[in-house]
């Protein structure tokens, strides 16, 4: 019997074998003319951005040198500060237009308008009334356009008996960072001249290029229809337009669309042939799967389990063991994920993304042996303190475990105060609990529950754990949003501390001194540019003042903030020396500020790196002091060369400056040695008295500084190559006149 079902099934298959064939080589050619498709799409796609590319490069030249102008000129300056029509300003202006057109041969007109006096110049300008242009412009005064933006496709006809010219209009206004506007420069670029710089990047006759504006209207190139084939199309990031690109002429379209006929016509000959296997299978095997579906639908068996590859007899057979075994994975698995369903019912209730009303809540809690009546509820929330080196020490299997000990503390816990509490992890860091109370219970004794807890897990645990709590809570919607209060409460633990316990009442009730924290800021940032050691005890301050005002982690995060920005701002006016240290600090403090997790590390780490840049600003102060002492030592050198005291000894005791440090700024400042610039002087005073016949050599050593007549001569001779006697010899002599 298997063998008459093979050949039957074989012949069924043959004609569709055949089919899909012949339909392989027809994809094969098509894909060719795919390839050609895919190679005209790229070349669509590269001039398209080319031409982007060009358009916004054009525009931004001339953006720029309108900016350029607003913020230097001198001329628009003077235009918009006069009182009246003044000749010579507008000739002036007149003439800086004319330079901003000559440099860019799109520009098709500009005018600058005066609100002050109502005063247009330059086309459609002066007091012709009414001005043309004014609906457009008062739109940008208004609000409606954004200043510095180029606007779409429009009209613009500067005089009645002008032609119109399509256009697109940047406005700018003057000043350039000011918020009193005391003119505006309106520059039209012409489209039909940005098109035909366009027009110059590909052959009209093969290809099109179509640019529409942000509202969709046709600004260059041809109206497109939708009966072009567009290959490529790309929104410029500069002014929003759309550029759209394809072929021109009909070959490459009708190729496309033979194309897609031939690749209907080969799937849908596929689809036959599918169609065909189907039947022809379905129509040999129907008596067999007849049987087989009926029992499987008796005995619940899937289609793909275990004994569908095998004869009937087989299959009969495992349907029962299969079965069996379905329905004990099934209870295995039921049992495994109750815990997750548990979880997810605690997340929906507590979030309100599911609706639940009351009773399906209190339905909910019976079921999974919560008794809320009569009972009095609360939301804690417990996050575990610097949890990064919490993942750091514990693998992933010894942090599930730990998480589930402080689940079964703050469970245990309550239970042994009367209560019930369900708890759930809500996040890698921080877990959610329900506590239901006895109904005598206060806060109080949830203060004091939510402690217990906290002390165990100090005490028994190598980490700490912050945990918040609000209520009483009766229905669920107080429930949810003693939750949220809960959660929210943690983000004081960074002023409070971390491993306590945070209630509403422990943030005060306004009653907190008020403190200029921009102030102290200011006076901290400004004492420690000038060196004042006062800065330290200014730090403090602002912390203390942060821990009185009880500011969560957010708050603090934006005072230091401000702090990094006031600092930028008074390192900015000093050398480059002190900015490079600064930012080198700063870098630290925004490591620090990733980190820290009570404010207590922020205090010391923040102190730390500034003691370090306090330490570094000293080395810079003293090695500048120490460079104008060694111009003096210099100074000094010049005139008391022949003391024979000089010495970088001598120096030292003299300036208070180490010996060693003389000789390496002295080399550092000007280029030579100390002994080498020292010996240069008194040897160039020597040359200069060897001259004189009536000195003797005795005399000239003793007056440069060489007691010793010999060291001189050996100083003379190792400088100058020659004695003193033999120089003196071929010096001239100075005539008797």
């Amino acid at each position: 019997m298997k063998s008459s079902w093979f050949r039957k099934l074989l012949l069924s298959y043959l004609p569709a074998f055949f089919i899909v064939v012949s339909i392989l080589f027809v994809v094969f050619f098509q894909a060719l003319n795919e390839q050609s498709r895919k190679e005209a799409a790229k070349a669509n796609d590269f001039l398209v951005q080319q031409a982007i590319r060009h358009a916004d490069n054009s525009l931004r030249a001339i953006d720029y040198r309108i900016l350029q102008d607003i913020l230097g000129s001198a001329v628009l300056k003077d235009f918009y500060r006069a009182e009246a029509e003044d000749v010579f300003v507008n000739l002036q202006a007149d003439r800086l237009m004319d330079s901003w057109a000559f440099g860019n041969p799109a520009i098709d007109s500009i005018y600058l308008y005066r609100p002050r006096d109502g005063f247009v110049f330059g086309d459609g300008s002066l007091k012709t009334e009414p001005f043309r242009d004014a609906a457009f412009l008062r739109s940008y005064l208004d609000g409606e356009r954004p200043i510095g933006q180029w606007s779409d496709k429009r009209s613009f006809q500067p005089y009645a008996m002008s032609k119109p010219a399509e256009v697109m209009t940047i406005v700018r206004a003057y000043p350039g960072f000011s918020s009193a506007k005391t003119g505006y420069v309106v520059v039209n670029v012409s489209l039909s001249k940005l098109g035909q710089e366009l027009a110059s990047m590909y052959d009209p006759g093969q290809t099109f290029i179509a640019m529409s504006d942000r509202s969709g209207q046709s600004a260059i190139g041809p109206r497109l229809d939708g009966g072009e084939l567009v290959l490529a199309q790309y929104v410029s990031p500069y002014t929003g337009w759309t550029v759209s690109s394809g072929p021109t002429g009909k070959g490459l379209k009708l190729t496309l669309d033979l194309y897609s006929v031939w690749l209907v016509l080969a799937l849908g000959a596929v689809l036959l042939g599918i169609a065909w296997v189907v039947h022809v299978t379905r129509r040999n095997y129907r008596p067999i799967s007849q049987l087989v579906s009926l029992i499987r639908s008796s005995s619940l068996v899937p289609q793909d389990g275990p004994g569908a590859d095998r004869n009937e007899l087989g299959f009969i057979r495992l349907s029962l063991e299969q079965l069996m075994e379905e329905m004990k994975r099934s209870k295995q698995q039921d049992t495994e994920n109750r815990l997750l369903r548990k979880r997810h019912r605690f997340l929906e209730a507590l979030a309100g993304g599911a609706p639940i009303s009351q009773a399906e809540w209190e339905s909910d809690l019976e079921r999974l042996g919560f008794e809320p009546r009569g009972r009095t509820a609360f939301a804690w929330t417990l996050e575990i303190d610097r949890h990064a080196a919490f993942s750091r020490a514990y693998s992933a299997h010894d942090q599930a475990m730990l998480k589930f000990v402080l689940a079964s503390v703050v469970t245990e816990t309550v239970q042994g105060g009367g209560g019930a509490a369900w708890a759930e992890w809500t996040g890698d860091r921080r877990m959610s609990a329900i506590v239901w109370l006895p109904p005598e219970a206060g806060l109080d004794e949830a203060r004091r529950l939510a402690a217990e807890a906290s002390d165990w897990i100090r005490d028994n645990l190598a980490f700490g754990a912050t945990m918040a709590l609000h209520g009483p809570a009766g229905p669920l919607e107080e429930i949810r949003r003693s939750a949220d209060i809960a959660a929210s409460l943690l983000a004081y633990k960074a002023a409070l501390g971390t491993g306590k316990v945070i209630t509403p009442d422990r943030l005060g009730s306004g009653g907190s001194p008020l403190h200029d924290h921009f102030g102290t800021i200011q006076q901290l940032a400004q004492a420690f540019r000038t060196g004042d050691p006062g800065w330290r005890e200014r730090l403090r301050s602002l912390y203390a003042q942060i821990r009185q005002s009880c500011f969560s982690r957010q708050e603090i995060e934006s005072l230091q903030q401000v702090l990094y920005q006031q600092m930028d701002r008074m390192f900015l006016e000093l050398a480059k020396e002190y900015w490079t240290a600064w930012k080198e600090t700063e870098a630290e403090l925004l490591a620090l500020d990733r980190e820290w997790e009570a404010l207590d590390e922020l205090e010391a780490g923040c102190l730390g790196a500034l003691e370090r840049m306090d330490a570094r600003m000293s080395e810079l102060r003293d090695s500048q002091s120490a460079r104008s002492e060694i111009a003096e030592i210099r100074a000094y050198m010049e005139e008391n060369f022949g003391s024979p005291e000089l010495s970088l000894d001598y120096f030292g005791d003299r300036f208070s400056i180490h010996p060693k440090t003389i000789s390496k700024l002295f080399k550092e400042q000007f280029g030579e040695n100390f002994i080498d610039f020292l010996m240069g002087l008194r040897m160039e005073q020597a040359k200069r008295m060897l001259g004189e016949p009536s000195l003797s050599l005795q005399e000239i050593s003793r007056h440069i500084g060489y007691y010793n007549y010999n060291s001189f001569n050996r100083a003379f001779k190792n400088h100058t190559g020659m004695s003193p006697s033999d120089f003196r010899k071929r010096a001239p002599r100075p005539s008797a006149g």
